[in-house]
């Protein structure tokens, strides 16, 4: 696949703010991983990137808020990933399949109602 329209630099500069946000994460700095993560959900929404790709970093982001304490804020974030996914990959895909079972880990009670027919 060729590169166009600076689409391979977009993917390139926010797979690399998602993972400098999650090297962050697991050196238990919640914050740097925010806001490496808000960077890269925003840059990847700016530039019109593959909603995929746009919902690996708000599922990341997801985690670093759950990783805060701050549980309301993740689970919004891991909703809005899992409709990103859903909506280009459909519910049986392997990232909506690891996003929901991160979300029903880390928040039991909400997740199951994202769950849809396909993925069962």
């Amino acid at each position: 696949m060729a590169c166009t329209n600076g689409k391979c630099e977009l993917s390139s500069n926010v797979r690399q703010l998602r993972e400098a946000g999650m090297e962050a994460l697991s050196h238990g700095d919640t914050e740097g991983a925010e806001a490496l993560l808000r960077r890269s959900v925003a840059l990847s929404e700016a530039g019109g990137g593959v909603a995929t790709a746009t919902a690996h970093s708000v599922y990341r982001l997801g985690m670093a808020l759950h990783e805060a304490g701050r549980p309301d804020e993740a689970a919004r974030e891991f909703e809005k990933a899992l409709t990103l996914v859903r909506d280009r990959a459909g519910c049986g895909s392997k990232l909506y399949q690891t996003i929901l079972g991160h979300f029903a880990a880390a928040l039991p009670a909400r997740a199951p109602e994202w769950e849809c027919a396909e993925a069962v």
